[in-house]
């Protein structure tokens, strides 16, 4: 030592010298190494600070089956300790893993892990089965989802708003409500013996995080309370095991033998110092006489150890425990106190917990003693380990903290995923905003991030949603017509509720789709609404030779709102016969520059049942027209026609439906629709016992309307996406046209995107070919045998898994890059946040002026008296003016007239004086 204070001295100071004269030498080197050693150590301390204020967390996710073995913790417990040491250079009260045990926002128990933000994406890989581990970041998220910019659509401006005027007085402040006060109560716990005494380790059933969940169940979150049992952990490597299990052999040998805590064989008690002191005292003679020292026994060495033994390879842990319980009372809070530490009373045997601070005291405010508070809120806040006192302890006595509820935690108010699915393909694109995509909702990666992902449209073909009923398969649909019709696409939307077509409309008055856009409304009732029209007999535009193709359309659209099938023969050919009239009759119209007098489907009972009107216009017909009218429906029995005409009078009893039917020249045509890319939205619910015939013959207009397409090449196709919302109701309209879109029109462009809560209730054809043609299968919650249905068809999940989700949450398998998907699972995403910049509830008015400016809409009342004529005669109805237009004089319908009996007929002289025809 002087040598190397000698070293230190100047050159010429020799070491004899007297030690007052080199002693401010010596002051100025402690003062040197002191200031070193306090300016690093708070840069250490600065450091640790840096660092905890950098964590990351996740959310550990139980199933509903989640069960872990002994040997399912091992890898856990391994996985813990690798997070902690990720940096290097890391202050060890930075390096604690947190696994913070609480109440949510619901008052529900969930597990948190943190740890240093070295470590995010080793915490975000699974290591338990059945747990989902979900980032912290991506649960803010959902409730914070980022707003989505289409491509060449950027967001239109907001008007700025309107300043209120305060019309009431002012309230008092002081008379405003306080928020209530919280108090918070403390505990820190350690252990209450040496930490070589083993914890008994908690049992399996019931599991002990029970009374933690019952606990939550009883704090009221939106008042401000929260029960938190929060456990940091440290790995402590296998080093400083060893020295620390020597050092107990060493104590253990110098003990020698004991039973029950004593020293046997004339030893005093006490432990080794002890019996040092009295050996000085004795002159280094023991102090039991002038034996010899007894050599410890083995099992005494085991004792001494305890559940370090050499053989025991479990993973230690150094552990800080802190429980905080926050309650509207302090007696609440203490109260809650209590119970969050009796979940730890699991654990009581050889060694137990306990609590530091004052707990003999009437109060017991153990870590909320004044000199206690600063410290514990501190590594409450930060995550910082600092704990009270060293305890280790192993991952088996620490297994139950370590992992989330099991299945055995029969509390209901545990946050559960309900079953675990594979994660997100990689390969699944990110959306954007970009156009040519379908937007599915957030996915989870592996590593627990999270995304907006979707598929690409060249990758749907076709698309079925299950689920109960408000569990978000509507909002998934309308955001995925939104977006298609965004990225210039044609989206046909059938809601037969009307809900997600009114929530729609403020986000379709953009200017890079209001032109586009056509809403048809069934439900409107009042008189100045405005409706659009649709004349299946409308003949403008067309040829001669299409008229085949009406007859076929309106027939066949008839006859599957009535379910005739291959039945009905005479009905069928009556009907068939009835429009080939009406057909010639409107070219007639159109060829003469009258489209305005083109007879609708409202004309039928009109020509079956007034004789005198349909001999009026029989005799402009073709005489191959006239033949079956005159020679083969006299025969037919009476009792034919009203099977034909009860149809078409159930349309008739419903005001829009005839303002809808009623008009001769058609605004909506399905196939223009697609061609050009439009945005259709149709209501057909209101309309009484007619919503199931309008059903029908729209959906079978569509179908015809894509068959139409036939001969057209492919690669010019417009692509078209029909939605069919709550299909079950509209699949009992259609009478197997669903089944046949499925099957036929994929080849020209036209894909369908079906929702419905079960597909138990579809029938039999619809249900087969919707399952065998999907590219894009989608399952929210569902019942039991819904879900076993669904099951077989989505490998990779169960019965329970899709039982269990969420709301807003779904299984979806789809098909990308030619191949189908595993089985994973999406988070749906509100429209009204995603799209939230295309948002304008004021500009729907201008949106209805451009409806009514291109598809001619016209008002409800308009179109009736336009349809019907006037009570008093001086306004004829479009059945008359067609008479007049053909210069026949208007024949007033008879109320009770039929069809002729069989055999008998008139021509009450109106047949034609020579057998020319104006219709070639």
């Amino acid at each position: 030592m002087g040598e190397f204070i000698s070293s230190l001295m100047p050159t010429g100071v020799p070491w004899t010298r007297p030690w007052r004269e080199v002693a401010w030498w010596l002051g100025w080197l402690s003062l040197a190494v002191c200031l070193v050693g306090g300016a690093g150590f708070g840069w250490w301390r600065r450091h640790a600070r840096r660092l905890l204020g950098e964590r990351a967390i996740v959310e550990l996710i139980p199933s509903q089956v989640f069960d872990p073995s002994p040997q399912d913790m091992v890898p856990h417990a391994a996985r813990l300790a690798r997070a902690s040491q990720t940096a290097g250079w890391t202050p060890r009260r930075a390096q604690g893993i947190r696994l913070r045990h609480g109440s949510d926002d619901q008052g529900r128990l969930a597990l948190r892990m943190e740890g240093p933000a070295t470590s995010a994406a080793l915490m975000q890989l699974p290591s338990l089965p059945d747990v989902q581990i979900r980032s912290h970041h991506a649960d803010r998220a959902r409730h914070a989802v980022e707003r989505i910019t289409f491509e060449d659509a950027p967001p239109l401006p907001r008007p700025a708003p309107a300043e209120r005027v305060q019309l009431v007085k002012e309230s008092d402040p002081s008379s405003s409500p306080k928020a209530e006060a919280v108090y918070v109560a403390r505990a820190e716990l350690v252990l209450a013996r040496p930490d070589h005494k083993r914890l008994t380790p908690a049992s399996v059933d019931p599991d002990p995080l029970q009374v933690l969940a019952n606990v939550c169940a009883q704090v009221d979150p939106e008042r401000g309370e929260q029960a938190e049992l929060v456990v940091d952990v440290v790995p402590v490597s296998s080093g400083r095991v060893a020295a620390w299990r020597r050092r107990l052999v060493r104590r253990a040998e110098s003990r020698g033998p004991s039973a029950y805590g004593e020293s046997i064989g004339g030893r005093r008690p006490g432990g080794s110092w002890m019996s040092t002191v009295f050996e000085g005292l004795n002159g280094g003679k023991p102090s039991g006489g002038g034996g010899s020292r007894p050599l410890p026994r083995q099992h005494d060495l085991a004792d001494g150890v305890g559940k370090f033994l050499p053989g025991a390879d479990a993973q230690v842990f150094a552990v800080q425990v802190l429980v905080r319980v926050t309650g509207t009372h302090p007696v609440r809070a203490q109260a809650r106190l209590h119970q969050v530490m009796a979940v730890m009373d699991a654990w009581s045997g050889e060694n137990w917990w306990r609590p530091v601070g004052p707990r003999r005291t009437r109060k017991q405010s153990y870590s909320g003693a004044w000199w206690r508070r600063r410290s514990f809120d501190r590594r409450y806040a930060t995550g910082e380990f600092a704990p009270s006192r060293r305890q280790w302890l192993t991952n088996e006595e620490l297994a139950a903290l370590l992992r989330p509820a099991t299945m055995h935690c029969t509390a209901q108010n545990v946050v559960r995923t309900g079953g675990t699915l594979a994660p997100v393909p990689r390969a699944l694109p990110t959306w954007t905003g970009q156009a040519g995509v379908v937007p599915l909702g957030r996915v989870t990666e592996a590593d627990g991030r999270t995304r907006l992902g979707c598929l690409p449209q060249a990758e749907v073909l076709f698309g079925a949603s299950f689920g109960k009923s408000g569990f978000g398969k509507s909002e998934l649909a309308l955001l995925q017509a939104l977006t298609l019709a965004y990225g210039g696409l044609g989206a046909w939307f059938l809601d037969p509720h009307g809900a997600a077509i009114k929530r729609a409309l403020p986000y379709l008055t953009h200017p890079r789709v209001i032109g586009r856009v056509q809403l048809i409304d069934l439900s409107v009732k009042t008189p100045g609404a405005m409706i659009a029209a649709w004349n299946p007999l409308s003949m403008e535009g067309r040829t001669p030779e299409e008229i085949q193709d009406v007859i076929g359309a309106v027939v066949a659209g008839l006859a599957a709102a009535q379910g005739w099938g291959d039945g009905a023969p005479r009905a069928r050919a009556i009907l068939s016969h009835a429009v080939e009239v009406l057909a010639h009759l409107a070219l007639l119209m159109c060829r003469r520059g009258r489209p305005d007098l083109q007879p609708t489907l409202f004309t039928i009972p009109r020509l079956l049942s007034d004789e005198e009107w349909r001999e009026s216009v029989l005799i402009k017909m073709p005489l191959k027209v006239q033949q079956f009218w005159h020679t083969t429906f006299p025969k037919y029995e009476s009792n034919a026609v009203p099977v034909v005409t009860q149809t078409i009078e159930q349309l008739a009893t419903s005001i829009s439906l005839r303002a809808f039917l009623g008009q001769p020249r058609s605004t909506y045509d399905a196939r223009t629709a697609m061609d050009e890319r439009q945005i259709v939205l149709l209501r057909c619910s209101g309309t009484g016992s007619g919503d199931e015939i309008i059903t029908s013959l729209l959906l079978f207009d569509l179908f015809r309307a894509g068959c139409s397409r036939e001969g057209v090449d492919p690669e010019s196709l417009a692509t078209l996406f029909a939605f069919a919302d709550e299909l079950r109701a509209v699949d009992g309209a259609a009478r197997g046209y669903i089944a046949a879109i499925l099957e036929q029109l994929r080849k020209y462009e036209v894909r369908l995107m079906a929702m419905t809560q079960m597909a138990m209730r579809l029938s039999a054809e619809t249900r087969l070919a919707l399952m065998q043609n999907q590219s894009l299968l989608s399952a929210a919650a569902a019942d039991v045998d819904e879900a076993a249905f669904l099951a077989k068809r989505m490998p990779g999940t169960d019965v329970l898994t899709l039982t269990e989700q969420p709301k807003w949450h779904y299984a979806v398998r789809a098909t990308l890059n030619g191949r189908p998907t595993s089985t994973f699972q999406v988070a749906g995403v509100p429209i009204h946040e995603v799209l939230a910049d295309y948002y304008h509830p004021e500009r729907v008015p201008e949106l209805h002026s451009v409806m009514n400016r291109t598809m001619r809409r016209r008002p409800v009342r308009s179109v009736l008296a336009n349809l019907d004529g006037s009570d008093d005669k001086r306004r004829a109805g479009l059945d008359d003016q067609i008479l007049t237009e053909l210069g026949r004089r208007p024949v007033a319908p008879r109320p009770d007239s039929t069809a002729p009996a069989p055999g008998t007929g008139s021509d009450n002289g109106c047949r034609p004086a020579t057998e020319s025809s104006e219709v070639a």
